[in-house]
């Protein structure tokens, strides 16, 4: 008999609160309000246009050892959004890569995702230090050799028309084991 009151002591208060709070509330879309644009994007206007990079990977050899490629950002989504392509080649490895760029209206925070015609995604978070006109933009991926990275980039604004940049990736997320690391320069077309 104290297992069927143990059972009603959990099941109708369990059946009460399901049968009363299971019906979706009714939306009224005119309460609903579009938020403004938030200010956290325009730090992302340097980056519109066409540009031109070259990099060079520190710890590589021989024809790999350099980079070229090319980039093109521009704002969509009514300006809510950094959309973008990128291309880039060494002497036996290219790429293609697509991505977003946008800023979390809750978390406060830049938020970004690329990813590349191997199949391999790239999701991060970004900071911007308007001062010094850098960007840190830290990401977990599966890196061009197939397995879990974690990387880190320094992207720092010299003028309108020139990027400096550094790309440092581990394959931990502690950073103990160093799989690459690159130092570029983006220039506009």
């Amino acid at each position: 008999m104290s297992i069927v009151r143990t059972l009603a002591a959990f099941l109708v208060p369990a059946v009460v609160l399901m049968s009363s709070g299971c019906a979706a509330s009714k939306v009224n879309f005119a309460d609903i309000q579009r938020p403004p644009r938030a200010d956290e994007l325009s730090a992302y206007d340097v980056f519109i246009g066409q540009w031109n990079w070259e990099a060079e990977m520190l710890n590589a050899e021989g024809a790999d050892k350099s980079w070229t490629g090319t980039a093109e950002w521009k704002w969509t989504l009514d300006g809510r959004t950094l959309s973008g392509t990128m291309s880039a080649r060494s002497g036996q490895t290219q790429f293609q890569a697509a991505g977003v760029w946008s800023w979390h209206p809750k978390a406060k925070k830049y938020i970004w995702w690329m990813f590349n015609n191997w199949g391999y995604p790239q999701q991060g978070t970004a900071r911007y230090d308007a001062e010094a006109k850098c960007w840190r933009m830290d990401y977990k991926s599966v890196g061009l050799d197939g397995t879990h990275s974690y990387g880190r980039y320094h992207m720092t604004v010299l003028d309108r028309d020139t990027l400096d940049w550094r790309m440092e990736e581990w394959a931990d997320a502690l950073h103990l084991v160093k799989k690459m690391e690159m130092k570029g320069t983006y220039t506009r077309k």
